[in-house]
């Protein structure tokens, strides 16, 4: 599961880094600069379940050591 997670916030992280080279600042409302948002902020989601998910995994691994 760690691999798993590992994984997964290497990749939203190089989405979140590849869209934004995407955005064109010169011309910021433009139809492919809000697909870039988009998944920027899809990809931020991503990282923030996946960090969710890793803390429910310690809070679980806590409360079986007692």
């Amino acid at each position: 599961m760690k691999i798993a997670t590992k994984i997964i916030s290497i990749i939203a992280i190089l989405i979140i880094i590849f869209n934004m080279t995407l955005i064109d600042f010169s011309n910021f409302f433009s139809d492919n600069n809000t697909i870039a948002l988009v998944t920027i902020i899809a990809g931020f989601c991503c990282l923030l379940i996946i960090r969710i998910l890793v803390l429910t995994n310690k809070i679980k691994d806590f409360g079986k050591d007692k």
